[in-house]
């Protein structure tokens, strides 16, 4: 319209002045009338365009895209709802607190002072208080301006061309009515947002916080001797790829951050142990402090004949609950929630240093355990290597049946002299070792896979699982490390109640067009597990939907990218978060 409204000016400019011009150089008179028509005509284009962008703004926002707003942490950290950012005053971390708001208000809700929540550091336990009761002298962070959940935008009507994906982030009509609607009429019009994981024609079990699938309607059960598991060779764990994994770590660790405060000044605080503890085998130990004695965010060793261990020590800090599925976002609901939160060690694990070797041709071993396999990832000169041991019950730090995953790589960064990027993670049956960003070395299915009938059997005791053991062991060399830090992963919640859709005891059977969903924030996320109520539409073609159960026909859209990330008060005196962050910008993964 634009083009075309500045065309048909210029034509009647053109026709005015031709009328204007005189037979033999007579004046130019002046045409009022001529000005005015030119006038009323660009109102007129200026009016159509405007109408038209409308209209074609409702038409993009009905049938294309729709913007949504995240009113719950059911999906934290992936998204946002009502949330508190805190930075810890010792070590500076910071991290997100979810807030109960009751909706998605933008205005600057302040926290009650009747709550009263110490909030703990998740990276050095440090102890922040809510309630502006406690002197904001004393833990900096009293009354707390809260921060609305992330707005959205969602692909609408993309499922009407293109089936839904596992791991997709989706938005449906909840199939779960309003308890406070009557039931003889149900409500579906709320919308929720999960990720998807489970879909049309195949069962699914939850088990060790992974997702487990197997095709048509199958079962897992004992069989008369009360021992032997039936069915477990049927079911396949299901990972996520590497883009929705990447979102989905937590932080245990991060030695870039150490605390500087003295605590023992403060009765309330919990004095901070550095984890990564040295143990000496022969020779120098790892140095993780700095020449004065100080915390140090560089370990360095310096053992040309020997070997030493840094350990990773979960109970150093109590406060951080390290390697249990406890998450900072929800330490009022693990407060409030009456003990119901119980930990759960969390096996799956990332190892994440810079590593730099100075002199010396010993090897560097990165180790994870997992219940009882141990992997190690070791690097020599210009090498890498995938190692796969068991633990010895008899003494755990001793390894037995150790043997080489594939064969040994050859990598010209790994020669010495730079500083090398390496990871080493081992989520949901799967080890990878990643060299600068890219893995080089990674198991099969065949070379490490997860013993089905042994979780269903180890069900019960959920809880008393081993902790997993972390190392990282130099062996005749000089070298450094630095930027070390420590990941676990989600870990899906299905112990307690054995009612749960997806437990071992109520396995789901998805039939045609029907889907399950699951909260990534899985202790507070109110999804299909939960779901007690069939969907009984026979006017819509859904006589009766069994509960734990999204239809295809209540699927809204994919969720594809946060355009409005939580915003915060551009100044004090302001009442309304206007200001987005944008570096919190992202595609929805």
């Amino acid at each position: 319209m634009g083009r075309l409204g500045a065309y048909h000016t210029t034509m009647a400019d053109l026709s005015t002045s031709s009328q204007q011009s005189p037979a033999a150089g007579g004046a130019v008179l002046p045409s009022a009338p001529g000005k005015a028509a030119h006038s009323d005509a660009h109102i007129k284009d200026t009016v159509e365009s405007i109408l038209v962008a409308f209209i074609l703004a409702f038409i993009f926002r009905g049938f294309i895209v729709e913007a949504f707003v995240i009113p719950t942490g059911s999906m934290a950290p992936t998204l946002y709802g009502a949330h508190m950012r805190l930075t810890c005053p010792d070590c500076g971390y910071t991290w997100d607190v979810g807030y109960k708001t009751g909706g998605s208000d933008d205005t600057d809700i302040r926290s009650s002072d009747s709550r009263n929540i110490r909030y703990h550091c998740p990276n050095c336990g440090y102890a922040i208080a809510e309630s502006p009761r406690i002197e904001e002298s004393d833990l900096r962070q009293a009354d707390q301006p809260v921060r609305f959940g992330d707005r959205i935008l969602v692909l609408k009507y993309l499922y009407l061309f293109t089936g839904p994906t596992r791991w997709d982030v989706v938005v449906f009509k909840s199939p779960s009515p309003d308890s406070r609607k009557d039931e003889t009429d149900p409500d579906y019009s709320m919308n929720f947002i999960k990720r998807l994981v489970g879909l049309p024609g195949e069962s699914l079990v939850i088990l060790d916080g992974s997702i487990f699938t197997a095709a048509g309607n199958a079962n897992l059960e004992f069989a008369a001797d009360g021992r032997t598991v039936l069915g477990a060779d049927q079911f396949t764990i299901r990972r996520r790829p590497d883009y929705a994994q990447d979102r989905l770590w937590r932080v245990i660790d991060n030695n870039d951050y150490l605390p500087h405060l003295d605590r023992s000044q403060d009765p309330d605080q919990t004095p901070w142990r550095q984890p990564w503890t040295a143990g000496t085998t022969g020779g120098a130990a790892w140095q993780v402090t700095d020449d004065a004695g100080r915390p140090s965010r560089t370990f360095r060793l310096n053992n040309p004949d020997g070997a030493d261990t840094l350990r990773f020590d979960a109970d150093a800090n109590p406060d951080t609950h390290a390697m249990s599925d406890w998450l900072g976002y929800d330490e009022a609901e693990h407060s409030d929630s009456g003990g119901r939160w119980r930990p759960v060690s969390v096996g799956d694990l990332k190892l994440d240093c810079f590593y730099t070797r100075v002199s010396g041709d010993g090897a560097l071993r990165m180790q994870l355990t997992k219940r009882d396999d141990v992997f190690t990832a070791r690097i020599t000169r210009g090498k890498v290597a995938l190692l796969h041991g068991k633990i010895r019950q008899a003494d755990p730090l001793l390894i037995s049946d150790e043997s080489i995953v594939g064969s040994e790589l050859a990598l010209p960064e790994l020669a010495g002299g730079a500083p090398v990027h390496l990871e080493l993670e081992n989520v949901d049956y799967r080890v990878t070792v990643r060299v600068n960003g890219k893995a080089v070395l990674q198991t099969s299915d065949a070379d490490y896979h997860p013993d089905v009938a042994r979780l269903f059997t180890d069900y019960d005791n959920e809880r008393s699982s081993p902790r997993p053991q972390v190392r990282i062991i130099g062996e005749k060399q000089s070298c450094t490390l630095e930027h070390i830090s420590l990941s676990r992963d989600i870990y899906y919640l299905n112990h307690g109640d054995r009612n749960f859709w997806g437990s071992p005891d109520k396995i789901v059977h998805l039939g045609n067009g029907e889907y399950f969903v699951m909260g990534d924030n899985s202790f507070i996320s109110g999804d299909a597990r939960y779901w007690d109520k069939p969907v009984m539409l026979p006017s819509e073609g859904l006589p009766y939907v069994e509960s734990g159960r999204v239809p295809a026909e209540f699927m809204l859209g994919k969720a594809f990218f946060v355009y409005w990330p939580a915003g915060y008060q551009p100044a004090k005196p302001v009442p309304v978060n206007l200001v987005p962050d944008f570096g919190e910008m992202r595609f929805i993964h």
